[in-house]
C-alpha cells in the first residue's frame, strides 16, 4: 500500500472535488442528444539512461510505453456523453531488473476495458473544456528473456480503478474534434500481480491513490480524436 503525509492526502482529495464539481458547469450546447461519438487516444513515452557499475560495467536502460485507447459514447444531452472504453498498453525495456535477474528484453502486454462519463464547457471559439470520469478494469502479461532467447521471467496482473482527468478539445468541424488530456490526474486503484524468476514467486497486492501532478505531468499528456456519427 503506497504511503503520504497528511498534506499529501488533503491535497489529493482537494484535486478530487475541484475535478468532481468541474463536471457540473453550465455549458453551451454542443451536442444532440443521442449523438453518437467514436474516439480515441494516442500517447507515447520514451526514456533512456545510462549507468556504471562495479568492474566497469555499464548498462544502456531503454524503455517505451504506450496507450491507444477506442472509445464510443452517446450523447445524453447537449453537453455529456457516456460510453466504453477499450485499451492496449504496451511496455518494453531493454535492461528490466526484478529479485537480481536482468532479461536483455522485458514486455508487459496491458489490456482495459470500462465505462466513462464525461461534461463539456464551451471556452469560445470552438474550444471547450472537459471532466471526465471513468471506471476500469486492466489485465496484462509479463516476460522477460535473455540473449539466447531463453525465459527467464513470467508474471500477470489485473487491477481495477477509478480514474478523473481534464482535457481541452476544439472543434474543427460539426464532426470532428481534437482533444489535449491530461491523463490520472486523480487515480485511485487495486492491483494484483504474480511475478517468477528462476529463483522465486513474487506476489503484491498494492492499493494506489496517486496524481499525475507529482510524476512530471508532461509524460501523463495525451492526444486523442471524437468523431460525431
Amino acid at each position: 500500500m503506497s504511503s503520504f503525509t497528511k498534506n499529501e492526502f488533503m491535497t489529493r482529495i482537494l484535486l478530487t472535488v475541484v475535478l468532481i464539481v468541474s463536471f457540473s458547469f453550465v455549458v453551451n450546447a454542443q451536442f444532440k442528444k443521442n449523438d453518437i461519438l467514436l474516439g480515441g487516444q494516442l500517447s507515447y513515452g520514451y526514456s533512456s539512461s545510462n549507468q556504471k557499475y562495479a568492474l566497469n560495467q555499464t548498462y544502456d536502460y531503454k524503455a517505451t510505453s504506450g496507450n491507444f485507447t477506442i472509445n464510443f459514447g452517446k450523447a445524453l444531452n447537449e453537453n455529456t456523453v457516456t460510453g466504453i472504453t477499450l485499451s492496449y498498453l504496451p511496455f518494453s525495456n531493454n535492461n528490466y531488473t526484478v529479485d537480481g535477474v536482468t532479461p536483455t528484453k522485458y514486455k508487459d502486454n496491458g489490456y482495459a476495458a470500462g465505462i466513462f462519463f464525461r461534461k463539456y464547457k464551451s471556452l469560445g471559439k470552438e474550444f471547450y473544456l472537459f471532466g471526465e470520469a471513468s471506471a476500469l478494469y486492466n489485465w496484462s502479461n509479463e516476460s522477460g528473456k535473455d540473449s539466447t532467447g531463453k525465459e527467464l521471467l513470467t508474471g500477470s496482473s489485473w487491477s481495477i480503478g477509478i480514474n478523473f482527468f481534464p482535457g481541452i478539445a476544439y472543434k474543427i468541424s460539426r464532426h470532428f474534434f481534437l482533444e489535449l488530456s491530461l491523463q490520472n490526474l486523480v487515480y485511485f486503484g487495486y492491483t494484483k500481480s504474480n511475478t517468477n524468476t528462476p529463483q522465486t514467486k513474487i506476489a503484491n497486492d498494492q492499493l494506489n491513490i496517486s496524481t499525475s501532478l507529482t510524476s512530471g505531468f508532461l509524460g501523463n499528456l495525451g492526444l486523442g480524436v471524437r468523431l460525431i456519427l
